[in-house]
């Protein structure tokens, strides 16, 4: 389960990146097919030449100016995450979102200058018909870059950006199978009795004194038993998948509850408890 969790969250990611290729695709084709049609601008030898090297100078601030906040936000990211553990799995997903994107603005960058220097370099030559096609492309291919990074500044920007990727992770770990309302009074109480089994487990810690006095996680303290034999391969899968389901539980918008996810904590609980001896 743990695995397929994995692969869903690689699956989202991946599922963004498919549009951008479809944006620029359908622009090229778009201008490349009007040009043939009815072409709307004309541009001589002096004008193309200034464009397409100002574009690719332009492009190049911007990109670089788009990696230094990236940097930013990615430390303040990771702070947030060392300062508060529930964040850390929302945390993952937006730094794997934000890289992808960032993956996808570098590839349609270089594309682009790549494209003004070829324009820039066949300028001058016979080859009229090559010369307008790749004029269109590159055009296309930069409007496709300023659409990435637009987009890619509103999602940075967004203050919903927790609570929306609390959301998906929290479909990705529910049990609800029966559609069957739970209490969250009662997934709560377990939840806390299993932290505090964890805790107690963690302060007894004798193996592991030299990071005793930085805080292990729960998911980490759950990995931990299951390394030294007290808790099995399911119970630790269900332990983290209760870690992450309550997480992004608390940080999200929704705050339903199923009954399996209730039965699933008590559970989970009444395994724990048979399975750990803590004072």
């Amino acid at each position: 389960m743990i695995d397929q969790a994995r692969n869903i969250k690689i699956s989202l990611i991946k599922k963004r990146s498919k549009p951008n290729f479809i944006i620029w695709m359908l622009f090229s084709t778009f201008s490349v097919v009007f040009y043939f049609i009815h072409p709307i601008f004309c541009l001589n030898e002096n004008q193309i030449l200034y464009l397409f090297s100002a574009a690719s100078q332009v492009i190049a601030a911007i990109y670089g100016l788009i990696i230094t906040g990236y940097i930013f936000l990615r430390n303040e990211l990771d702070r947030k995450a060392e300062k508060d553990e529930t964040f850390e799995e929302i945390i993952q997903l937006l730094r794997a979102n934000y890289f992808e994107s960032i993956v996808n603005i570098s590839t349609i960058t270089i594309l682009s200058i790549l494209l003004c220097f070829l324009v820039i370099l066949i300028e001058t030559s016979n080859h009229f018909i090559l010369i307008n096609v790749l004029i269109n492309i590159s055009t296309a291919t930069i409007i496709t870059e300023l659409i990435l990074i637009v987009s890619f500044v509103i999602k940075i920007l967004n203050p919903k950006s927790f609570e929306i990727a609390s959301e998906e992770l929290r479909k990705l770990t529910t049990k609800n199978k029966t559609n069957e309302k739970g209490s969250l009074e009662n997934f709560l109480k377990n939840y806390n009795q299993i932290e505090q089994i964890l805790d107690q487990y963690n302060t007894g810690l004798n193996y592991y004194g030299n990071i005793r006095r930085k805080k292990i996680t729960q998911t980490k303290l759950a990995n931990i038993l299951y390394d030294e034999d007290k808790i099995n391969l399911s119970l630790r899968n269900n332990l983290i998948e209760l870690i992450s389901f309550r997480n992004n539980l608390i940080h999200g918008t929704n705050l339903f509850v199923s009954k399996d996810d209730e039965e699933l904590s008590e559970q989970t609980l009444n395994s724990l408890k048979a399975k750990v001896n803590v004072p």
